[in-house]
This record gives C-alpha cells, sequence and structure tokens, in this order.
C-alpha cells in the first residue's frame, strides 16, 4: 500500500526505526533535510526533492560478473560549497544528488520519479527504486536531450519520492 501525505508527514515528524552500521536500532525521521515550504506542500502520495549537488563521469566503466569498476566522479556544483546556478549543455550527462537524505525502515520501499518539469525542459532523468533500511542522499542521472542550455538553480525540486508499505518480511 502507497503511504499517504499524512502518514509521510507523521514518519518525518515522529521518525522510522532503522538499523545502523553497528546492527543497532535508531529513530530518525523518514526523510531529512526537508524545508518547511517542502513539508507543507506534501499532498497525494509524493514528497517533492532538490538537487544538492552535481557530479560528471570522468571515465569509463568496467561491468563484469565478477567485476563491477564504476566511473570516476568530478563534483562540477554543490550547494554546500556555495554553487547556486549550473548550466547543463545539450548532450551533457550528469549525477544529480539529492539534499535531503532518506532513511528507510525494513518495512518500507521507495520509488523516484522525475517532475514533469525536467521533461518540459529537455532533461531525460534516470532514477529508481529504494530498498528496505538504505539510508543516505539519492542519485539520480540526468540527460540533456535538448539542443538548448538549461540552467539549473542548486536546490531546485527535481524528483518525487512515493514510500510503500511491504507485506511480509523483506532483506534489506
Amino acid at each position: 500500500m502507497i503511504l499517504g501525505a499524512d502518514r509521510i508527514i507523521q514518519l518525518v515528524k515522529s521518525g522510522v526505526e532503522v538499523e545502523t552500521s553497528d546492527r543497532a536500532k535508531a529513530v530518525k525521521p523518514l526523510i531529512e533535510g526537508l524545508s518547511d515550504s517542502q513539508i507543507a506542500g506534501i499532498e497525494g502520495t509524493t514528497v517533492d526533492l532538490r538537487v544538492g549537488a552535481l557530479f560528471k563521469p570522468t571515465s569509463g566503466a568496467k561491468l563484469h560478473t565478477d567485476a563491477r569498476v564504476t566511473p570516476k566522479i568530478d563534483c562540477v556544483a554543490d550547494l554546500a560549497k556555495g554553487d547556486r546556478f549550473y548550466t547543463i549543455k545539450p548532450g551533457e550527462y550528469l549525477l544529480a544528488q539529492t539534499i535531503e537524505t532518506v532513511n528507510l525502515p525494513e518495512s518500507l520501499f521507495a520509488t523516484l520519479s522525475p517532475r514533469t518539469t525536467m521533461f518540459r525542459s529537455g532533461l531525460f532523468v534516470a532514477c529508481t527504486y529504494i530498498s528496505p533500511n538504505y539510508q543516505g542522499k539519492l542519485t539520480c542521472a540526468v540527460k540533456n536531450l535538448s539542443e538548448f542550455d538549461v540552467e539549473l538553480e542548486l536546490g531546485f525540486r527535481i524528483l518525487i519520492c512515493a514510500f510503500y508499505e511491504i507485506s511480509g518480511k523483506a532483506v534489506p
């Protein structure tokens, strides 16, 4: 069952029980780093998430069944370092990291989708689901498929996140 706005807000405010890296239990907000306007803007079944940093792959990858080497990446813009804007050139491929941190308990998983503003602006956004007990910032891929520059302000809402209850036992 998908969580509604009221339940999401409750879990942001009261927290969820998660397992820490040392297998202890802790209570953390479902989502950390939300602004007051984001919390007030939660409606339906999704929460808007904002871009906090952009990274550019600078090498190739090796994806074999017995070995995995992912590309090296360079940070090209970071709100935490004072950067405000980044112009995404036609054909440019980036990784976008959220400002917010998600803390999923074993009983929830989540999906990410791009906001439609991204499509209308010529930006293709690739995202995925979030596994139970995942804790951290989220990363998606962004590619400018248009023939025009797209100026992106860090802090702009690029994703929506929906949360689902798991029936049965999940393996985190």
